[in-house]
Parts: C-alpha cells; structure tokens; sequence
C-alpha cells in the first residue's frame, strides 16, 4: 500500500511538473498568444514600447478597435485599441508606455462606446485581460490606491503567474458586489482620465475623446448621464464634443447590441471627421 502510494505521489508530482514545465516554454516563445483570448492586448503592450513616428496615436474599446485595428496604420494613426475590459488604468498604462518609449505624438484619440467608461475593474473578465497581461512589478506604481483596492476583491489574483494559469483562458467566477454610485464614469475612468490629461500637458498634445456609434436602445441611458462626474477628470470640453458627436442606429446594425455588423462602414466616416 504504501508503494502504491508513493508512486501515485511521484506520478502526480511529475504531471504537474511536466505541465507547468511545457506552458512555461508556451510563456518563453510566445506559442500560447496564437489563439489566445484577449491575445490583442500582448500585441498592443508589445507595440506600445515600440518607436513610432505617428503624431496620432488612438486607444480604444473593443468597437473601436473594429473600426482601427492595432494592426494596421489608417492615415497616420497609430492604434493601439484593445477592449474595455482593461479599464482606463490600463488605457493609461499603454499611453505611459508609448510616451516612455520616446514617441512624440500631437494628438490622443480616445474612442469608446458611450457604456465602455463604467469599468471599474469590476467585471468577470477582468482576472484574465487584465490582471494577467498588467498586474505586475513593472505597472505596480502606477496603480492607484482605487485600482489596489479593486484588485484585491478578485480571488486567486496571487496564482496569475503559475504558467498554466497564465496560458489558459481559466479565470474564477466573479461577481463584484460593488453598488455603483455612478451613471457614466467609474472612480478608475474618472482618476486615470485625469492621469491622461495631465500627460498631456506635460507632453503637449491634444485629446479628443470621440464616441463609437452607438444603439439607440442606449439613448436614454446617455441622456440620464450626471455631468457632475466629469469636472474631476478636467476634461469637460472634451466630453461636451464626445455628447454632441454621438451617432445612434438601430440595433439591426449591432451584432449583440454594441459590436458593429460593418465596422468598416464607418472608419472612413470617423477619419474625416477626426481630420476637421
């Protein structure tokens, strides 16, 4: 019996032993972001410490990703759009980096769906596309005391770095028991807006904040925004263009409400508008 024992043992030890071993070299080359959910967010953080000459630089939700893919270059902007999941912190973070990296750029163009800005790391996503690709000694500075304070109610946060964990889409189920006392901006968008805009003026550069189309289903929601969360971020005049610049559709034109069926349709749309 206790042979039988020690071997289960030793072989247990020795699977977990190969495993971790085979995903750790997943980790190493990479292999693991070929079909790995949120794999855009690695490119973008990869293409965010790169140099570029663009003087436009975008960063944006999922919707606008669609519209600007990270993978291409339209007219001189330089994307770097990922999801909301990663919330504003990590928006800041990407921009911090591009900026670090010694580009120079003359305009910031952020564009988000009009719901995207309520994240407040407090979604069942945030374990795997943010934590895993951020929460590390590298961004743990530039987090604020909000952002400590959300990411300790996500469990099993300390394991992020067991290689399988890493290069598996697994995450715990999550249910924030937040009570939301906000109809638009998250405590996170409202301090890491702020962080930007204060970017900004150290690096001389303009932001527009510009909306991606939106279902119309979402207009009363917009219209029952309180204005009086967007002083703090120091971006009012930015966020009375972004009002102003809203285009509603019907919801045939939204594959689940807020992805566009035709994205393409309306970047060139968004181009010449951004241009003026």
């Amino acid at each position: 019996m206790k042979i039988f024992v020690r071997k289960t043992i030793l072989f247990l030890l020795l699977t977990v032993l190969f495993i971790e071993t085979i995903s750790a070299i997943f980790i190493l080359t990479k292999v693991y972001l070929i079909a790995y959910p949120g794999k855009e967010i690695y490119h973008v953080i990869k293409k965010s410490k790169e140099k570029n000459k663009s003087k436009k630089l975008l960063i944006a939700d999922s919707v606008g990703r669609e519209m600007f893919s990270y993978k291409e270059n339209i007219h001189g902007i330089n994307s770097l759009a990922t999801n909301q999941v990663i919330g504003m912190v990590g928006q800041y973070l990407l921009l911090n980096n591009y900026l670090n990296a010694g580009n120079e750029i003359d305009t910031l163009i952020i564009l988000f769906n009009p719901t995207s800005f309520k994240n407040n790391l407090d979604q069942n996503y945030t374990y795997h596309y943010f934590l895993k690709p951020f929460y590390k000694k590298e961004y743990s500075s530039l987090f604020s005391k909000t952002v400590q304070e959300q990411i300790r109610k996500i469990p099993y946060r300390q394991f992020i770095r067991i290689p399988h964990i890493q290069v598996s889409s697994w995450a715990p189920e999550f249910e924030s028991s937040d009570i939301p006392k906000y109809t638009f901006l998250s405590p996170i968008s409202v301090e890491y807006l702020s962080k930007i805009k204060a970017l900004s003026i150290k690096h001389n550069f303009e932001i527009i904040i510009s909306p991606t189309p939106t279902n119309i289903n979402k207009k009363d929601f917009i219209e029952n925004i309180n204005i009086n969360e967007l002083p703090p971020t120091h971006l009012e005049k930015e966020f009375n263009d972004y009002f102003n610049n809203i285009i509603y559709l019907d919801s045939t034109n939204f594959v689940d409400g807020i992805h566009l069926l035709h994205p393409e349709i309306y970047t060139d749309k968004y181009l010449s508008e951004l241009n003026k």
